[in-house]
């Protein structure tokens, strides 16, 4: 076929070329979508944020967050505010909020991609930005999780792009400081934690430092972004009473610095765990990064670097803060990418090799029975399917460095989608709370008192059931005992490993759901035996 005359051959190859990328970036965001959207909410985290939610939503609490009733001020509104959006236009379901990380993963990629341009990579390059973020396994799995890491990363992402180059003018301030505002209305100030790094590093990376004058426009922008928090916190504080005001004000900034001072994980606890969370990047080569020796890839190691030194100086750690941290990470890679020559294609098969024994490992546990792995935990199938991606990428033939980057990122997430879909089908019926849910919202519809027993109840069946009222908690024996008494023709929550449901009589009004790693029962309170909780 001739080509057009006005396109010679490099152009119309550089368009293919980016379209094909294009098409690569919208698959992949696609299918992990849809793979969200194919599991229920789980328990605990999921299930408890969609109840916040709900319990706002149902009895018109803008300001408050609420949980089993009372107010919640553990995390800022803007995740609830954003399912509120969605119920608002399409009706209260259940889908929406399953949506709301993977659209928040997508604004990040694109943020990426344009941090990428702004330090002036080559489109090419720059587009390899979102590919490798988007297909690193942390970045991965909680982009279809119900919490709030996507967003608060894509909301950071937002207000580092408008630092990137330019002039720092009043259109700059207004859309940096609602960034920085959303960021902080995302997670609160632990937003600050990624962001000031990259800020105050700024005469280090950027191609024209900052002036006195945009100086002052950018702390212009972020106390935009602290008016916007504290518009939120003062209203919801004065609404919420002495003790959510005290929580939200105090609480969630020393106590908690403190009680995680209390519960210590070593200094290195984040360092295994990098190798991991970054699969695939971590096990090709050609991907690990290089020492910063041009200004523009000072940003990414300023972005990471003094992040993580903070978050491992602070005992209490769990995985998913370090998200924040890895668009730097994805940066570093592309950087490293964009050095080499394209035809070095570099090696696959360490990652080959890791999925392959994933499943592997998968087949063998189901055939020689270690441990208490079955199938009502893992499908022998998945597993099979994992060793067949791991030899299919194996032998899967490519022509260059990026062909192989590309490789990787569609095999690492189709072997990801078959974990979650396949070969973990079975738990997703284990941590699915619908049945209970509905089950105590026709108790609660007809008047029936329902307690949950056993105490530290996170409001898990509040949505599933759309309950209209608060469960009553029962964090002890007496107060079941109590409860059984002055409401004997209540019903009780409870799991059946809890003394108190061992030696409960079973009758056909009892009922029993397949829960996490046990088993949960609903039944009448009069079932509980009143030798076993009362003195």
């Amino acid at each position: 076929m001739a080509l057009p005359p006005h396109l010679p051959p490099t152009r119309l190859s550089h368009r293919r070329r980016t379209h094909y990328d294009l098409l690569i970036l919208s698959l992949l965001w696609l299918v992990l979508a849809a793979s969200a959207l194919m599991r229920p909410l789980l328990p605990i985290d999921e299930t408890r944020y969609v109840s916040v939610a709900w319990e706002m939503w149902q009895g018109h609490h803008f300001w408050v967050p609420l949980m089993n009733g009372a107010p919640y001020a553990d995390k800022p509104p803007l995740l609830f505010w954003l399912i509120h959006a969605g119920w608002a236009v399409f009706g209260v379901n259940d889908w929406w909020p399953r949506l709301i990380s993977p659209l928040a993963s997508l604004v990040g990629l694109v943020q990426i991609y344009r941090i990428a341009r702004g330090l002036d990579y080559a489109p090419e390059h720059a587009r390899l930005a979102p590919l490798v973020l988007m297909t690193m396994l942390l970045w991965q799995l909680y982009s279809g999780a119900l919490m709030f890491d996507v967003l608060l990363s894509a909301c950071l992402l937002g207000a580092i792009a408008t630092l990137i180059r330019g002039a720092f003018d009043t259109r700059r301030i207004m859309v940096c400081g609602l960034w920085v505002g959303l960021a902080l209305l995302a997670k609160g100030p632990v937003a600050l934690v990624t962001l000031a790094p990259v800020l105050l590093s700024s005469p280090w990376w950027r191609a024209v430092p900052f002036t006195r004058a945009e100086w002052r426009r950018v702390l212009g922008a972020l106390g935009l972004g602290v008016v916007m928090l504290l518009g939120w916190a003062l209203v919801a504080a004065w609404l919420g009473g002495g003790e959510f005001a005290r929580m939200l004000l105090w609480g969630q900034t020393v106590d908690r610095l403190h009680n995680s001072m209390a519960h210590a994980r070593p200094m290195w606890w984040y360092l295994p765990w990098l190798v991991l969370l970054m699969f695939p990047w971590t096990l090709w080569p050609s991907a690990r990064p290089g020492l910063p020796r041009q200004r523009r890839q000072r940003l990414a190691w300023c972005w990471v670097l003094p992040p993580l030194v903070v978050f491992s100086l602070i005992s209490g750690k769990q995985v998913h803060y370090l998200m924040p941290l890895l668009p730097g990470v994805a940066l570093m890679i592309m950087d490293r990418l964009a050095q080499q020559p394209e035809r070095a294609a570099g090696s696959k098969r360490p990652v080959a090799l890791a999925i392959a024994a994933l499943g592997a490992v998968a087949l063998g546990a189901l055939l020689f029975g270690i441990g208490a792995v079955d199938t009502t935990l893992i499908l022998p199938f998945g597993a099979v399917l994992l060793l067949g991606i791991g030899v299919l990428l194996w032998w899967l033939p490519v022509r260059s460095l990026f062909d192989t980057a590309r490789t990787l990122a569609i095999v690492s997430t189709l072997a990801l989608v078959v974990v979650l879909q396949v070969v973990l089908s079975p738990l997703w019926h284990r941590n699915s709370v619908t049945g209970p849910g509905q089950l105590i919202g026709i108790l609660q519809r007809d008047g029936v008192p329902v307690a949950f027993a056993g105490g530290d109840y996170q409001a898990t069946f509040q949505f599933a059931g759309r309950l209209k009222a608060p469960l009553i908690e029962l964090s002890s024996d007496e107060a079941l005992c109590r409860f059984r008494s002055a409401s004997p023709e209540g019903w009780v929550v409870g799991r059946a490993r809890d003394e108190a449901f061992r030696d409960a009589t079973a009758s056909a009004r009892m009922h029993r759901y397949a829960y996490r790693s046990g088993t949960l029962l609903i039944l009448p309170v009069s079932g509980i035996r009143a030798s076993t909780v009362c003195p």
